[in-house]
């Protein structure tokens, strides 16, 4: 009787058991929703009343005048400024918008009087937004209005970038910035360059090619300063020199770079180690960097970098010096015209490297140093050819250009990582 009596008892506790695993969570009430509102409600109202933790912009001086300053200026007997105020602000909005920018910089007293409002319209302050009623870029217009009264001043208008900047300077003076990027465009700038302490360098575009060689006739054999120069590059226990010259040679318009590398004291040595951690770099795809390849989206067979300027490098020093040097296993294997040219260096020939992907040439060579004080240096010369047209310049310039990203293709990456093997006419480099 027991056991007959237990079993409903246990059946009961397991069906309320079951039940009760799966059982639904309730759904908020009304009550609940409400509530989060007013508490969501209430949190971005304190966000919005609590102070700005960030300093404002200081208002330039031009722009804070008071009333009583704009009466008081001369400029309000000229005759235009003797019509009321609010029939000038009635005129302005009348005249094209790059007209009425114009007007507010003649004078501060047209600034007080129509306002900056017209600064603010997007067709004037995006660089290449289209009027949709007119199909015009008034920001173009506005500029082309500005040019004639900045003629003196040293300012150019740029199509490609729509903005007024300084002229075009010589390789040693310009400087990459935020806007020459929209003026290069496509071209875009030779910037792998070393740069100097003072802010100096060489940066290089293809504006300065096309300059070179419509200064200088193919037949010509003098130096073309245009493209010359000379800086030193800070490094703490090196003394680390480029120079840079060009000229024309059979026709053909080289640009010659010498790196030179000395120990900044007498005391120190020079080895092979100490160019390698640089690193250096004298084309897109000469260099002594190690890291590895980026990941590429299109291409899962990048190889890492070659060994051909590594080992240009150190077999120009003395055995003595080519201690800590990278193992052959970093770099990727040599190209049959590679091993040509490291087997020829290893025999101790006089030797001019070649690089396969664009047309550089490089010599290496190291000079020991004298108990007259004169100290042990390293100097390697580049020879970059730029073929004897323009036409020609154009095809050779995307080879100079490095070109390195996640989502560019076989067509477009230019590295040490990932080039296309072309073939150029050779050229001589004396």
């Amino acid at each position: 009787m027991r056991s007959k009596e237990a079993l409903p008892q246990t059946r009961r506790v397991l069906r309320s058991t079951t039940k009760s695993r799966v059982e639904k969570p309730k759904a908020p009430s009304h009550t609940t929703n409400r509530r989060r509102l007013r508490q969501a409600t209430t949190e971005y109202q304190e966000q919005t009343q609590a102070p700005d933790s960030k300093s404002k912009k200081i208002i330039p001086s031009y722009l804070q005048r008071s009333n009583e300053d704009a009466s008081s200026d001369p400029n309000q007997k000229s005759w235009l400024f003797a019509f009321p105020r609010e029939i000038i602000q009635e005129i302005s909005t009348h005249l094209p918008l790059e007209s009425a920018v114009c007007l507010t910089l003649t004078c501060k007293l047209a600034l007080h009087v129509v306002g900056t409002s017209c600064w603010e319209d997007e067709r004037i302050s995006k660089r290449w937004c289209m009027d949709p009623r007119t199909s015009l870029v008034r920001r173009t217009l506005f500029l082309e209005l500005l040019r004639r009264d900045v003629e003196g001043v040293g300012l150019e208008f740029c199509k490609a970038c729509n903005t007024l900047h300084p002229p075009l300077k010589r390789p040693s003076e310009h400087r990459k910035t935020k806007l020459t990027k929209y003026c290069w465009g496509q071209d875009a700038i030779v910037d792998y360059l070393p740069q100097g302490e003072d802010g100096l360098g060489y940066s290089l575009v293809f504006s300065h090619i096309k300059e070179a060689m419509a200064s200088t006739p193919p037949n010509s054999n003098a130096p073309i300063e245009y493209l010359s120069g000379c800086f030193q590059v800070p490094h703490p226990y090196l003394s680390y020199t480029v120079s840079s010259s060009a000229c024309r040679i059979n026709g053909n318009l080289i640009l010659r770079h010498e790196y030179c590398f000395s120990p900044s004291s007498s005391k120190t040595a020079l080895k092979a180690a100490d160019i390698l951690d640089l690193p250096f770099r004298i084309c897109p795809h000469q260099t002594t960097s190690k890291d590895p390849p980026p990941h590429n989206r299109y291409i899962s067979s990048s190889n890492p970098n070659g060994p051909l300027l590594t080992h240009s490098i150190v077999s120009a020093f003395p055995i003595s010096k080519r201690e800590s040097i990278p193992k052959i296993g970093v770099f990727r294997q040599p190209t049959s015209l590679e091993t040509k040219q490291m087997t020829a260096a290893d025999n101790g020939e006089d030797l001019t490297f070649k690089c396969r992907s664009c047309p550089t040439k490089w010599k290496v060579r190291y000079v020991r140093g004298n108990k007259r004080g004169e100290r042990e240096k390293l100097a390697v010369t580049v020879f970059h050819c730029f073929s004897k047209e323009l036409y020609s310049a154009a095809k050779y310039w995307r080879s100079f250009v490095r070109r390195e990203g996640e989502l560019l293709g076989e067509g477009k990456r230019n590295s040490e990582f990932w080039s296309q093997g072309r073939t150029y006419p050779d050229f001589k480099i004396e």
